[in-house]
């Protein structure tokens, strides 16, 4: 058994095949021994992401926890380019077969280093909390110095979803904004919604309850949402989007998913946002139904979409279990200041 004093963390290569080969596995491997059915991000997307690096609004950077040739333990740290300048996020994953061993606090501590060296001086991150295979994770960030901010709950929906329910639910919504257009989208944002899409999408980390958790609003462009939809067709995912249309063409609502690529069975639910000055018009349903309805008919082989909200979110948490949503997991968003 190697000590962890022999240890060495290194930068990971995405276009090394043996690099990309072990981080998949140790993150798969973690992940399926909390929650079997783990909604995975594909080697595809590990790769992809750290190729983005810095070109879609965003520095993502993978690095690996090596016993000689063995990774053991990984870690990722992400930190967005023009806003939240104060902020990264840190995820941390240990093989199951190494954990106990002081590993996870090696990579915690080089966390830090990193984080520092980026100029950043606050750190998140989110794990499970309040399941058995996961009641360590939270007693784990304590100890690395970091607090609970929020508690968020992930739901899913078995797909496709019962379409009866979709059209219900839909009808009894549309006398509530006759005046705006659904407009359902496959594939990258188009570039006509692009500009006010980003606009209001910029604001979803103000307006999403968070809890303790310092946020800023966004300030990506269209030309960094070019970029992360090039390299979310590059890792095979497939954006699927629905949104609410003002007279003028504007985005004032959306709802956006990713399906997953042809090696996974699920989707995504990246966000919902109504814009406030169009709120109480039933248009979060409207566009929840939209995006059920094209996964459905365009995405056979996916078997379950989640999503994850802060409970405090009633309105949201409404609406998902309305369509169906069930809880399967709590998450814990933690942060801690350098």
């Amino acid at each position: 058994m190697a000590r962890v004093s022999e240890l060495v963390i290194r930068p990971v290569d995405p276009r090394d095949d043996a690099d990309m080969d072990a981080f998949q596995s140790v993150y798969a491997a973690a992940e399926r021994a909390e929650d079997a059915d783990a909604a995975l991000y594909s080697r595809e997307d590990g790769v992809t992401m750290l190729l983005s690096s810095g070109t879609g609004g965003e520095l993502c950077e993978g690095y690996g926890a090596f016993a000689g040739d063995v990774m053991t333990g990984e870690l990722m740290i992400t930190a967005p380019l023009h806003d939240n300048l104060q902020v990264a996020r840190v995820w941390i994953w240990v093989d199951p077969a190494h954990q106990r061993r002081g590993i996870g606090t090696r990579l915690a501590a080089y966390a830090d280093t990193r984080v520092a060296a980026l100029d950043r001086t606050i750190c998140h991150a989110q794990a499970r909390i309040g399941v058995d295979r996961a009641n360590g994770n939270r007693a784990f960030a304590e100890r690395m110095g970091y607090a609970l901010a929020n508690t968020e709950i992930e739901r899913r929906l078995d797909l496709p979803a019962d379409p009866e329910l979709l059209g219900r639910l839909a009808a009894e919504a549309a006398p509530h904004h006759r005046e705006y257009r659904i407009r359902t989208v496959v594939g990258p944002v188009p570039e006509d919604l692009a500009a006010s899409y980003m606009a209001l999408k910029n604001q979803i980390g103000v307006e999403m309850p968070s809890g303790d958790l310092e946020v800023e609003a966004g300030q990506e462009t269209p030309a960094e949402l070019a970029v992360q939809d090039r390299y979310l067709v590059a890792s095979g995912r497939t954006r699927v989007a629905s949104y609410a249309l003002d007279r003028d063409g504007t985005v004032v609502g959306y709802s956006v998913a990713a399906a997953s690529n042809e090696h996974h069975h699920h989707v995504d639910q990246w966000g919902t946002l109504v814009d406030r000055g169009h709120r109480g018009r039933r248009l979060g349903l409207a566009v929840k139904c939209a995006l059920l309805r094209a996964l459905a008919d365009g995405f056979p082989d996916k078997t379950f979409i989640e999503t994850t909200n802060a409970e405090t979110n009633a309105h949201m948490v409404a609406i998902n279990e309305a369509l169906g949503f069930e809880v399967v997991q709590v998450y814990g968003d933690f942060q801690k200041r350098l």
